[in-house]
């Protein structure tokens, strides 16, 4: 006794399922990228660097010092939005996104340093903590959508143009 052959689904279909799948992973990217960087600006023009401090201090791991809990989260406040706005917008090449996250790191020092009303201490390492961590996000996301493209196949006779 035989078990029959599972029907093979055509190819055109498999192309569909996954350009519906990555549709809905591209919504729900975009969506997290602007929610997560309204919480970017949240964090940036907070007006009581106290406040932020503290918050650092309770958000942090444990066994850092406040200055180490700051250049951790300094690293890693802008991955998450990188790495959403790539996998958000993956016609956009990554590392596009890591200078735009780059540019948001800078403009976050930036209008620190020129808003009267912020209490806060803007500072170059800074700058470069963020624009660190913009490119690992980026990268990461990068290297995600690179490993779910499905493979070109060559066909005999025809040559292939990307």
């Amino acid at each position: 006794m035989t078990i029959p052959d599972k029907p093979r689904v055509p190819p055109a279909a498999e192309q569909v399922g996954t350009a519906r799948s990555a549709t809905r992973t591209g919504s729900a990217a975009r969506a997290l990228a602007a929610l997560y960087f309204g919480v970017v600006l949240v964090a940036v023009l907070w007006p009581s660097g106290d406040d932020i401090a503290a918050f650092k201090d309770g958000l942090g791991p444990w066994f850092l010092t406040l200055r180490g809990k700051d250049i951790l989260l300094n690293l890693i406040m802008l991955a998450p939005l990188t790495l959403l706005a790539t996998l958000g917008w993956p016609r956009v090449p990554w590392w596009a996104w890591a200078l735009a996250g780059c540019a948001v790191g800078l403009g976050a020092e930036l209008a620190q340093w020129v808003a009267p009303g912020l209490d806060r201490r803007p500072s170059f390492a800074n700058i470069l903590q963020n624009g660190a961590g913009a490119w690992v996000g980026a990268a990461l996301a990068g290297m995600l959508l690179h490993r779910r493209r499905p493979e070109r196949r060559q066909h005999p006779g025809r040559s292939h143009r990307a």
